[in-house]
């Protein structure tokens, strides 16, 4: 178990933004200033330069979408555990999608959320260190809501629009979103990673089944068998190998 913290509700408040670079960045941008307070929420309608994993963008129309990061303060946290808190961030993600889109949500590691073979949202985690405490942590959520037009670059998109022919409220969406976190991220606080580990890897993209990789320039194939405490992904290519974020590219 953690040591106590002060009682934290992500989304309290939400801070409406109109336009900004990306509201990672704005979200860090508060923290560093002293300006944020634990649990706050950065919604923007638009971002010019809305930030994805390993250098990536995000592509979204303005005022469509769930484009937002939540600021925690983890001055009691240790930094070893930071691949548990985003085991419960993808939970967090994962459950609310799924009350909304259904059972063909999974969680694509290392940071997706894919709804069938679409990805649908994603998340870009971003901590602050000072020293070897970890004082900060950032949480950058993408979902796509009513878009249903993308750029010819996003692979596989889909909204949730899409999925049920509904149009939404994105900010509506961010009370019901931010409860599903803030019940996931208590879950972390009691410390059982196994038991969350379980359950995120019950929902794991692919798993059980044959999928194709690229590791630089060899491309082979294996068994998903999951994800285990060190954040690793565990393929059986006969034997089974583990890889870390960044050293392969999944061949849907």
């Amino acid at each position: 178990m953690l040591p106590a913290t002060p009682i934290v509700i992500l989304g309290e408040p939400i801070i409406e933004l109109s336009l900004v670079d990306s509201t990672n960045i704005y979200a860090m941008d508060q923290v560093k200033q002293g300006l944020a307070s634990s649990g706050s929420g950065y919604f923007a309608h638009f971002q010019t330069r809305g930030k994805g994993q390993f250098t990536k963008f995000w592509e979204s129309e303005a005022s469509q979408n769930i484009l937002l990061s939540y600021v925690l303060a983890l001055e009691r946290a240790n930094p070893t555990q930071q691949f548990g808190f985003s085991v419960a961030i993808s939970l967090g993600l994962y459950d609310f999608f799924n009350s909304v889109a259904g059972e063909e949500t999974s969680i694509k590691w290392p940071n997706d959320l894919y709804w069938r073979d679409r990805k649908a949202g994603g998340i870009l985690i971003e901590n602050l260190l000072r020293g070897s405490e970890w004082t900060w942590s950032v949480i950058g959520i993408g979902i796509n809501i009513n878009q249903t037009e993308f750029s010819k670059e996003v692979p596989n998109p889909v909204s949730l629009k899409q999925i049920t022919g509904k149009s939404f409220e994105p900010l509506e969406l961010i009370s019901t979103l931010s409860k599903f976190l803030t019940a996931r991220f208590k879950e972390w606080e009691l410390g059982d990673l196994d038991k969350m580990l379980a359950v995120y890897n019950m929902h794991l993209y692919k798993f059980g089944e044959n999928v194709k990789f690229k590791n630089k320039n060899i491309h082979f194939s294996g068994i998903v068998k999951g994800v285990n405490k060190q954040g690793q992904l565990i393929i059986d290519q006969g034997i089974e190998q583990t890889y870390n974020f960044g050293e392969i590219i999944w061949e849907i």
